[in-house]
């Protein structure tokens, strides 16, 4: 990673990893919760642990060829030879007759160029890409799971946002209607009072809306039914708004990020899977080996005489292959170069995600005080246009803008704690969510 600099934009205080269990950090047992159960039936997680089983499987059928094989076979039949053949008719049997055999075969290829072996290695190696996407998949459930439940929480503030709207507007609706009555106000106000508040009332029934949609999507990481998101109470969560990094996180991020891990590790599969494809080109020896039984009778099958056996040594050299040796080897080059580029990209991308990050992080407490000093301003601003409007010192516009300006100065407050909240979890992604590939070798290589 010394090509990529990056020193001056991750300039924060020394901090630790995040842990696998970083959610905690949380303080919300209900957040918890829901982690364990996504972790325990969510799909996708049942999906990567399947690929993990798969590739697990191809290693150790790719192990199995550097030992010999030895297998069993056995044929009985009914069966006439011509008389028309090369051997005399005198000696051919008469008529239809049972035949047998049994034996028992070996076979073992001698792997002097080290094909079966770096065969072996680069899928090792791919099992161990596919466990860290795996242990990303996890990540990638943690933090997607979390950032529905800050939003779901967000949009609970939303809520309670446009029902005190609502009041307020209703309010303003009556008061209006007292002064239209009073004659201290034309029918115009009343009307956009009208307006105001149902339109107060429409987007209430949208944030409840969201609200639904947003337990709907955090059931569906669970594993569950739309009805497991009814179950999901409101709660009130708060970004910590400290930010610090690893000490060490440049040269330590290629073993924590598991998109880097995979990367890397597919970069040596591929490697090997050249020293296949080169290893094409040389002669296969194996060595060969039978020995059993035939006759003509099952019934004499075991008898003396009737045991059969050969040894040897096949050779086989490719001279013409149509080109088919030359395409695979250029693949396999052209397939390393990609899992190369890969690699070096997911390293780009990382120290990216975690810039931005920090650099968000950065700015939110400035924006955060000033959005919450707007928020008392605004508010003293309309509490003050209201009572000139009641008073009849100010006119109805002023009452409007006014509030709107209040809700949208609160409304913005929120976002900025969901965006810090966010933020935290986006940070924590960017570090890995935990993943150590110090872990990761033992299903794998076992």
């Amino acid at each position: 990673m010394d090509g990529l600099a990056a020193d001056k934009s991750l300039e924060a205080p020394v901090g630790e990893w995040p842990t696998q269990a970083w959610w905690k950090s949380f303080g919300d047992p209900q957040l918890d919760q829901l982690m364990g159960e996504a972790l325990a039936n969510s799909p996708s997680m049942a999906q990567a642990q399947a690929r993990l089983n798969a590739a697990i499987a191809r290693s150790k059928g790719a192990r199995a060829a550097l030992f010999p094989s030895v297998s069993l076979d056995a044929s009985a039949s009914e069966q006439k030879l011509t008389y028309n053949s090369i051997f005399p008719r005198d000696v051919v049997p008469k008529g239809w007759n049972d035949y047998g055999a049994a034996s028992l075969n070996f076979g073992w290829e001698l792997d002097f160029w080290g094909k079966n072996r770096s065969a072996l290695d680069a899928a090792t190696s791919e099992a161990l890409a596919v466990q860290a996407d795996a242990a990303a998949a996890r990540v990638l459930l943690t933090t997607e799971l979390a950032s529905r439940y800050v939003q779901l929480n967000g949009l609970h503030v939303q809520r309670d946002l446009a029902r005190d709207t609502l009041r307020n507007r209703e309010d303003s609706e009556r008061m209006a209607m007292r002064r239209v009555d009073q004659g201290l106000d034309t029918q115009t106000m009343l009307e956009q009072a009208h307006a105001r508040a149902k339109l107060a009332r429409a987007d209430l029934a949208d944030v409840e809306e969201r609200i639904e949609l947003a337990r709907n999507g955090i059931a569906a990481l669970l594993g569950r039914g739309p009805d497991r998101g009814l179950d999901i109470h409101e709660t009130h969560l708060s970004p910590s708004l400290s930010l610090a990094l690893p000490e060490t996180l440049k040269s330590d991020l290629i073993g924590r990020k598991p998109e880097i891990v995979a990367a890397r590790w597919r970069v040596e599969s591929a490697a090997k899977r050249i020293g296949v494809a080169k290893a094409g080109f040389y002669p296969s020896v194996n060595l060969v080996a039978l020995v059993g039984y035939e006759s003509l009778g099952l019934n004499r099958l075991f008898d003396s005489g009737s045991d059969a056996g050969r040894a040897g040594v096949a050779i086989h050299l490719p001279i013409f292959e149509g080109g088919r040796l030359r395409a695979n080897y250029s693949r396999a080059w052209a397939e390393y170069e990609f899992a190369v580029a890969s690699y070096n990209d997911a390293l780009v991308q990382a120290l990216r995600e975690t810039a931005d990050a920090v650099r968000s992080l950065q700015a939110l407490p400035i924006r955060l005080e000033a959005t919450e000093s707007a928020v008392v301003s605004s508010d003293k601003a309309y509490q003050l246009a209201k009572r000139r409007y009641e008073g009849g010192l100010s006119n109805y516009q002023t009452v409007l803008t006014t509030e709107d300006a209040a809700l949208n100065a609160r409304m913005a407050v929120n976002a900025l704690w969901v965006r810090g909240l966010s933020l935290d979890i986006a940070l924590t992604k960017a570090l890995g969510g935990g993943f150590s590939d110090s872990s990761m070798n033992e299903q794998v290589t076992r």
